[in-house]
């Protein structure tokens, strides 16, 4: 066992420092030695440093039985099982062992973080990284897994795909030192899949899709099947490889009816109704759009929702139906202020909108001030350029070359180097 990580943590979080805790018993210096597994001390020196941190010296949690209720309760988390999940973590969190113990904590702080995703509190769960983040000199590699994939989770939900894939490339190199089960495995798979798709890496994510749903298809888990064929769709359909794409979406449609998985059903009419845009089905793809956000009502979360509600504005104003694109905005206004998340980013695109449609004068300034340094603060490259384009045309119009240039210059560069962007995302 490594006393020392064990010493360390305990210090730390109950505020001592190294003079507090060796006082009487040995030198700080020595203390730092013990704590950085520079020196294996005697039995009765680390009994006498366990004593003064309320300590058990002779317990061990690695095979504990309460580690095995961590893994249940983190299996339900992975699976999406909500209510045994929070059953679960109430039961752990009373156990005095779990808060308690060094081995025990650490694993209980990482799938929390999980946990706290699922339940979509994104900046409770930043802030439970941010802590355990301070002990990660404590950790052994199996710690070290499930930090860097609790990071990168934590990265997706903030937006920020590039350093999620990163953070789960690191989850991956640290899986090759411990043993993983199946579904961890495939979990991994898919969670790499699924960030290198939000980070327009294509064919990682393609690559990691097919390795999640071989994984998947051996353990017959049609729901999650489906969402790695959901993933190919996507990436299929950037490669404008729309056969290969619909065929994906059409095997996610004969799971989803037989399993009666209606969010799994919203978001495959949602991608359909993005290719149908693609090729100029403008009818197909808002009729896809509408059946999308039918299922995904009560089911799917608030970004996922007014996605659907985004697309029908931006369909509707592209092909010119100016008073139906008026009802979708109506309809998103009325849909955000039901909702206590944060619907900022959702407010920008149908202020934009509304100002178009209106012909406000003030337009091009709101673009230019407001919306694109959003977007680009957000690395929502797909908005970033739509909004440049836009600004460019309406600058154009009155008559200010030099900065419409710039905004279109701008566009193309991002067009070059994302080349594959476009459509909704997960």
């Amino acid at each position: 066992m490594e006393y020392g990580k064990v010493l360390r943590f305990h210090r730390v979080k109950q505020g001592l420092t190294q003079n507090q805790l060796a006082d009487g018993i040995i030198s700080p210096a020595y203390l730092s030695k013990i704590e950085n597994d520079q020196t294996v001390p005697a039995f009765e020196v680390l009994e006498h440093l366990y004593e003064r941190l309320g300590l058990d010296f002779h317990d061990s949690s690695y095979h504990h039985p309460s580690k095995e209720r961590l893994k249940e309760w983190y299996e339900m988390i992975v699976f999406k099982r909500k209510e045994e999940a929070r059953e679960l973590k109430e039961e752990l969190k009373h156990q005095k062992d779990t808060l308690n113990n060094h081995h025990l904590y650490i694993f209980f702080e990482l799938f929390r973080i999980r946990h706290l995703l699922l339940e979509n509190e994104v900046e409770e769960a930043y802030e439970a990284w941010k802590n355990i983040r301070q002990h990660e000199d404590t950790f052994d590699e199996e710690m070290e897994y499930y930090f860097h994939l609790s990071s990168g989770l934590v990265s997706y939900y903030r937006g920020d795909f590039e350093d999620s894939y990163l953070k789960l490339m690191e989850a991956k190199n640290y899986s090759a030192s411990i043993s993983l089960e199946g579904w961890e495995e495939s979990d991994l798979y898919y969670l790499l899949a699924l960030s290198a798709s939000q980070a327009n890496n294509i064919s990682a994510s393609i690559f990691n899709a097919d390795q999640a749903l071989t994984i998947y298809q051996q353990q017959y888990n049609l729901v999650k099947s489906a969402d790695c064929h959901i993933l190919l769709g996507i990436n299929y359909g950037r490669l404008k490889n729309y056969g290969k794409a619909l065929e994906n979406y059409h095997l996610v449609s004969k799971i989803a009816t037989q399993t009666q998985d209606n969010y799994q059903l919203g978001l495959v009419y949602h991608n359909i109704g993005v290719i149908e845009s693609r090729r100029g089905n403008f009818e197909a793809a808002l009729m896809n759009y509408q059946k999308s956000l039918s299922y995904k009502t009560g089911r799917a979360s608030v970004h996922e929702i007014f996605e659907a509600i985004y697309c029908l504005v931006f369909e509707t104003y592209k092909i010119g139906r100016l008073d139906d694109c008026k009802k979708w905005i109506s309809e998103g206004q009325t849909y955000l202020d039901s909702t206590t998340r944060d619907t900022s980013t959702a407010r920008i695109h149908l202020n934009i909108y509304t100002m178009l449609i209106n012909k406000d004068v003030t337009t091009a300034q709101y673009l230019e001030n407001v919306a694109i340094p959003h977007f680009q603060e957000k690395k929502q490259h797909r908005f970033v350029i739509r909004y440049c384009m836009i600004v460019s045309d309406l600058l154009e119009a009155e008559r200010s070359y030099k900065k419409s240039s710039r905004y279109l210059r701008l566009a193309i560069d991002l067009l070059n180097k994302y080349s594959n962007l476009g459509g909704m995302l997960l």
